[in-house]
């Protein structure tokens, strides 16, 4: 029995442990990752009161990158990830700001901006695009508006009206989001005012000009021996001008090294005999049977004539060749475009045409009938039923342009109108052309362009890949990381990231290694990591760990840092030993050995003399000195000078407050063309925590 009870009151000692335990497993997981086991994290983004949440994030990163590619446009998705963050953030943070100061935008100024005699450029842009849409005769705001809520008035389908309203409602959401912008805006533009101690001082900076008498002796030549410098020295430089390096997030110091996954010469070897035996194989059959069987070549067919193809070389080869021609057009780099001629034929270029499309409610008969007794098209044409052009070039050698339509445009009678009936979403629509003029036939030329480019092999991937993991593995710590890879033939770049960076360096779409970085510990190193679009290798060491300040020994900052201390080393130098020279410019001059120079000096101008620029300590003494006072010497960033202002003079503009304080605020006022995120956030820092929705490249 005594066993028994022993055992039973070690059971609650050991349910304690266990409980303990899991959970500290459980909050080590949520500490470490941000997730908990309670459900994924919805925030994105944090700061001042105002949250980035994952719903609204993941919806407008769609809008936003369904935009660019409608335009067109490349982009990285991980650098528009943080651009929108950014965006939303300043909106919401700009939501409660409207709400705090009871910013609002009543219905009535609402439709004013929307419809009435001071409409706003974006509703009219609109209100055109959606009534050239309906087939209105003019743009206008009403009729939109009543097509939107009746539909079928103007033949058209409920669901076009539902989309008509959709469109309005989002101009009208984002015309009222700008107008709240614009009162809060001039609201915060009103409080950044100017006091007469600007204007003056502005007045000072820009409007006086100080005639100065100098002598310089610069710090080049200098040998960095002729100074006792040290670490020390570097220290205190950067604890005098730390505020430059301050950093709003906890930054990681990162060495790295990037491997292109690009073909070798192999590789590039066989891929030009692959080119050279698919010019053989295409003169040799028909069409583009020569390359079928390897999709390595990826083919595109084309017609025109031989002046509507843009490429020089191209038209060259069609000129001079017969079809089934087939030749080398380009090669850049990797990539090669052989062309083959498929086709010759003749066919009609363009026609001049005049055409209508009715309703079938209309009598297309009556109508062709008007024309053929020399009614114009525009006066038949009504904008809404029965709508037109009159005298448009068309080509014909197009694909879309239905076959029956070609034939009866080719084969017409000039200036004789006739009729076509066809169906369109199954309602039967007549069209009445006539042909005004036709260009005579030319030769098209039907094309197939072959392009192929030499990848990397798998031999070579594994090559790359092997060697690389191979490193990785036997070096294991960010120190030896660095030491080792030249030995290797690599080269180890050197970068700083955060949670809100993009990514590491130039690497391409490389977020989810700076969430690695991120969580990793200092001095660790990665594996081997790839690219989603496998075109480049990473191995990433967390060399150090920063928070609030880079500091001096930072690889961002530490030559910069070294040069500044050691020139200002240098010049304490120089003006401790010409200290005490002379009574006058010229007696420092002659022990400078070196000649009394003159010049003007505007404050503001970031040039000074003969001296270098962004010298503000020199410009901040010339500023401050009387007139006929002897200054110096004084350090500067690239040697001393010593100096007597002369004269001082305004060109006889006289001080007006008003004039430059307005100037002032020009240039150091609140601009509305400025992101208003800072002004926002205050002294509160964003808190970023979108790592925490990519995927690590090591899971």
């Amino acid at each position: 029995m005594a066993t028994l009870e022993k055992i039973r009151s070690r059971q609650k000692f050991l349910f304690i442990i266990i409980i303990v335990a899991l959970l500290a497993f459980i909050l080590g997981d949520f500490l470490t990752s941000g997730r908990t086991y309670f459900g994924q994290p919805t925030t994105v983004a944090k700061a001042a009161g105002a949250k980035v949440e994952y719903q609204d994030y993941q919806n407008r990163m769609s809008e936003a990158g369904e935009q660019l590619r409608n335009q067109g446009r490349e982009y990285s998705n991980d650098a528009l990830s943080q651009s929108v963050i950014q965006d939303l953030l300043t909106r919401n943070l700009l939501d409660n700001e409207y709400e705090r100061l009871g910013i609002t935008v009543t219905d009535k100024e609402l439709t004013e901006a929307m419809t009435g005699a001071n409409q706003v450029p974006a509703a009219a842009q609109m209100v055109a695009y959606l009534s050239q849409q309906l087939g209105l005769p003019e743009a206008s705001a009403s009729a939109v508006f009543d097509a939107m809520n009746n539909p079928a008035k103007y033949g058209l389908r409920p669901e076009a009206g539902e989309q008509l309203r959709s469109i309005w409602a989002g101009q009208e959401k984002e015309l009222e989001e700008q107008m709240k912008n614009q009162k809060f805006m001039s609201l915060i533009t009103g409080l950044f005012t100017y006091s007469n101690v600007d204007a003056k001082a502005f007045y000072d900076d820009n409007a006086t000009t100080r005639h100065i008498a100098y002598a310089s002796k610069g710090i080049a030549g200098m040998a960095d021996d002729a100074v006792d410098f040290s670490d020390a020295d570097i220290k205190a430089y950067w604890n005098d001008h730390k505020q430059n390096y301050r950093i709003d997030e906890e930054t990681r110091e990162v060495q790295y090294i990037f491997v292109p996954i690009e073909p070798s010469q192999a590789d590039r070897v066989a891929g030009q005999q692959a080119v050279e035996n698919a010019i053989v194989a295409l003169n040799a059959t028909p069409g583009t049977e020569g390359v079928a069987t390897d999709t390595r070549f990826v083919v595109t067919p084309a017609k025109a004539t031989a002046a509507q193809f843009r490429n020089p070389q191209l038209r060259t080869i069609l000129q001079e060749n017969e079809a089934g021609h087939a030749e080398l057009l380009t090669r850049e780099g990797d990539d090669y475009t052989i062309v083959k001629i498929l086709n010759i034929t003749t066919g009609i270029d363009s026609i001049n045409l005049s055409m209508l499309q009715a309703m079938p409610e209309v009598n297309s008969d009556s109508i062709l009938n008007l024309i053929k007794g020399g009614a114009s098209f525009a006066s038949v044409s009504n904008g809404v039923t029965i709508q037109g052009q009159d005298s448009i070039w068309s080509a014909l050698e197009i694909d879309g342009i239905k076959p029956t339509v070609k034939a009866a445009l080719e084969n017409a009678t000039i200036g004789s109108a006739f009729a076509l009936t066809d169906t369109i979403q199954g309602m039967p629509l007549t069209t009445i052309y006539k042909v005004n003029r036709r260009h005579a036939p030319v030769k098209y030329y039907d094309i197939a362009t072959i392009e192929y480019t030499v990848d990397p092999s798998n031999e070579t991937l594994t090559d790359l890949t092997g060697k690389l993991r191979t490193f990785v593995s036997n070096h294991s710590s960010a120190a030896d990381f660095a030491d080792a890879a030249s030995d290797e033939g690599y080269s180890v770049l050197t970068d700083q990231v955060s949670a809100s960076s993009v990514g590491i360096g130039n690497a391409a779409e490389s977020r989810k290694f700076v969430k690695w970085a991120m969580d990793a510990k200092k001095g660790q190193v990665s594996p081997m990591m790839q690219d989603d679009k496998q075109t480049y290798l990473i191995a990433v060491a967390v060399k150090d760990i920063y928070n609030d300040y880079l500091p001096a020994t930072s690889a961002a900052i530490a030559p910069q840092i070294r040069l500044q201390a050691l020139n200002a080393k240098k010049a304490a130098k120089l003006a401790a030993e010409y200290a005490g020279k002379g009574n006058s410019v010229a007696d420092y001059a002659k022990a400078m050995e070196t000649e009394v120079q003159e010049g003007d000096v505007t404050i503001v101008s970031p040039a000074l003399l003969t001296l270098g620029v962004n010298e503000s300590a020199l410009q901040g003494a010339i500023a401050a000195a009387d007139k006929g006072q002897l200054v110096g010497p004084v350090e500067g960033t690239r040697g001393i000078l010593v100096f007597e202002v002369k004269d001082i003079n305004n060109d006889n503009r006289p001080f007006n407050a008003a004039e430059y304080g307005q100037r002032f605020m020009q240039n150091f006022g609140f601009s509305r063309r400025q992101s208003p995120l800072p002004l926002l956030l205050g002294k509160d820092k964003v808190d970023n925590r979108s790592l925490n929705f990519v995927q690590s490249p090591v899971e």
